[in-house]
Order: C-alpha cells, then structure tokens, then sequence
C-alpha cells in the first residue's frame, strides 16, 4: 500500500512537473521571439488545473498572443487570425487571478497598449468597408475599458456608425442611444439617431430624439432644422413655424431659413386641402411671405428659389384679382379691374428674369416667362423662350 501511494504521488508530481514545464518552456520560446512555438506550449497549460489559476500563465499567454498582435509578421497572424482577441482574454484573467496586484500596472499597461491597437485597427477596418471587423474590434475596446470599470464611449458611437454604414439601422438606433444615456451627447448623435427613425418611418420618435437633443443643446441651429424638417414631414405647420423663427434667431444671415418661413406662410395662403382663408388672412400671408422671401435675398442675392416664389406669389395674387374681376358685369369697370390685375401679374417679370439668369435651363421658369412675355406683347422674348423648350 505504501508502494503505491509513493508510486501515485510520483505519477501526481510529475505531471505537476510536465505542466510547469510547459509554462517555463513557452517562457523561454517568448524569449527567443519563436511566438508560434510558445503558444503550442502555452495552450495545454491554460486548461490544465495545476496551471490554470496561476496569474503567470495568463500573463505570459497574453504577452506571446499580444506581440503576434501587434507584429509585423503577417503570416503568423494568417496563423493566428484571433490573436488579439487570445492576447485581451488572458490580460483580462491575469487580472482576476493577480489578487495582490503584483503585475497590475504591467497588465494594464498590456491592455491599453491592446485597446488603441482595436481602435485603431477598427477604423481601418471600417475605411476598408469591413464593417463586422470593425465592429468586432471596437467591441474589443469596450471590454478594456469594462475590465478598467470604465466605459468607451468612443468604441460605442464608432460601432454605431459601422452599424449605419453597413445598414443595420435598428442596432445602430441602439448603439446611438447607448451613447447619450452615458453622456456622449453631442448634438450629431442626435441628428445621427433622429436621421435613422426617420428613415424608419418613425418620424414621432425622430422628433422625440431632436427633442432631447435641443433641451442639452439649448440654440444648436442643425437641430432646430431637423426638428423644422420633421415636423413640416407629419403636417405641423404651426410648430414648424415656431422652430424656423428660433433657427433665424440663432443663425440670422442665413439666406435658406427666411426662404423657407416665407414658404410657411405661402402655403397658410394657399392650403392645399382644407377650407380656403379668410381674403384679409390670405393677403397677410402673402405679403408676410413676400417680406421674407427679400430678406432672403437681402442675404443672398443669387438664392433662385427666393425670386422664383416672390414670381409665383404675384402670379397668385394676379390669379386672385383675375377671379374677382370676372364677377364684376359693368365692362367699363371690368376693364378697369382687368388693367389692375395686369398690373401685378406683370410685376413678376423681374423676379422671373432673375431667376432664369441664375438658372438658365429651369423649364418653370421659361414657361412663367413665355406666359408673361405673351401678356405685354413682348415678340421677341417671347420667341426665345419658346425656342428654349423647343417649340
């Protein structure tokens, strides 16, 4: 019986022996720079009990995965595709066993030497359009920065922009949303994620997402449009209005904004659908709309958009006029009334003229101007337009 507990005990101390030997022998492998020949030797020490929960082993496994890793031998890294992956692992175990904090600062130093390399190996990844690499190395970063009990929020929102670029917009929703409810709100994750909802056909959300937005970002002129866009998109007129009046007031020489708050209240004057206004509020709008259409233009004078409505809004008003006066049954005064509505219907010529200028192929334009061109009998102007179309 002795015999044999002897004969056990030996058997036990040198398979003992052989694991220690194999962590001393992938030592001596790393020391000579053979890595390949290191990790053959590393690996059964790894699962192996009487090796397993040394802090050694996980520490010297990180070291030969992490220098493959960030080497220049690129076909030991066709060998080991997941290097760097192995290298983190057992940087991330090696610290959970180091329960005295021996190797702490050298461990991290490792990892953070680890997780710049994922940052940046991501972002060439995402440059070469391999976006599931690039997800999966920023991925790498987070788990760092977790084993750090800190968060990288930087990793998040690059992880949220390869998921948008690859079209995964429901994660990238998540990803961005990530982002802000750890504090990493800056106003274009907001615009990023509102942009996504939006695409989803969840404009409620999207208007919800620039919302939150404004309320950290008190005056952010973007975000004040987006809200304007979305809004104007579901039909609330009225806040639109509201918003593009504020985006003025943050951003008051910006041609584009005095445009579309004119375009607001051309559109309260001509409804689309719904019971026509009242004529006194019909001419306020109007007239408002004009006033804002020549701030836009006092702005920029070579902003198209700009003459081509103050063009159409003396066509409306001239279409207006022209209706009245068909009611009226005394020719004298028809007359006079027509003469009246000529008046401002050729008061958009100018507009028109400029707005051809700055736009010579714009075919509304040319048919506006053939119309007006007909109205004050101008042959020759009139000729070319039509010749324009190719009439």
């Amino acid at each position: 019986m002795k015999r044999t507990l002897i004969l056990l005990f030996a058997a036990g101390t040198l398979g003992l022996h052989a694991q220690n030997s194999n962590v001393v022998n992938a030592y001596n492998y790393l020391q000579d720079g053979d890595l390949a020949k290191a990790a053959e030797f590393i690996e059964p020490a790894i699962t192996n009990e009487a090796t397993m929960g040394k802090d050694k082993t996980w520490r010297y496994r990180g070291d030969i995965y992490r220098l493959m890793a960030l080497g220049q031998d690129e076909t030991l890294k066709a060998q080991f595709p997941d290097a760097m992956q192995r290298a983190i692992d057992s940087y991330i175990k090696a610290q959970e066993l180091d329960t005295k904090g021996s190797y702490k600062n050298e461990i991290q130093q490792n990892l953070l030497a680890l997780q710049a390399a994922s940052l940046n190996k991501g972002n060439d990844a995402f440059s070469a359009k391999e976006y599931d690499k690039a997800i999966a190395l920023y991925g790498n970063s987070e788990r760092i920065a977790k084993a750090f009990g800190a968060v990288d929020t930087n990793a998040i929102f690059n992880s949220a922009l390869a998921y948008e670029t690859k079209g995964d917009a429901a994660k990238a929703i998540e990803r961005y949303g990530e982002c802000l409810s750890l504090g990493y709100d800056k106003p274009e994750i907001y615009r990023y994620k509102a942009n996504l909802q939006k695409k989803a056909g969840d404009v409620e959300g999207a208007i919800a997402t620039v919302r939150q937005g404004r309320t950290k970002h008190a005056g952010n002129k973007d975000l004040i449009l987006d809200e304007m866009s979305y809004q104007l998109e579901t039909g609330r007129t009225e806040e639109a209005e509201k918003s593009v009046s504020e985006a003025i007031a943050a951003d008051p020489e910006n041609a584009v904004l005095y445009s579309i708050l004119g375009s607001l209240y051309d559109a309260k004057a001509n409804p689309k659908e719904g019971p026509a206004p009242a004529e006194a509020d019909v001419a306020k709008w109007t007239d408002l709309a004009e006033e804002n259409y020549k701030k836009s233009l006092e702005r920029d004078p070579k902003f198209f958009d700009a003459y081509f409505n103050i063009g159409v809004l003396y066509n409306n008003r001239a279409a207006t006029c022209y209706s009245k006066a068909n009611g009226i049954k005394d020719n004298t005064a028809y007359e006079k009334a027509k003469t009246a509505c000529d008046a401002v219907f050729v008061k958009a010529v100018p507009y028109f003229e400029k707005a051809h200028e700055l736009r010579p192929d714009d075919v509304q334009t040319i048919q506006q101007l053939m119309k007006l061109y007909a109205k004050t009998d101008d042959q020759a102007k009139y000729a070319a337009m039509k010749a324009k179309l190719g009439q």
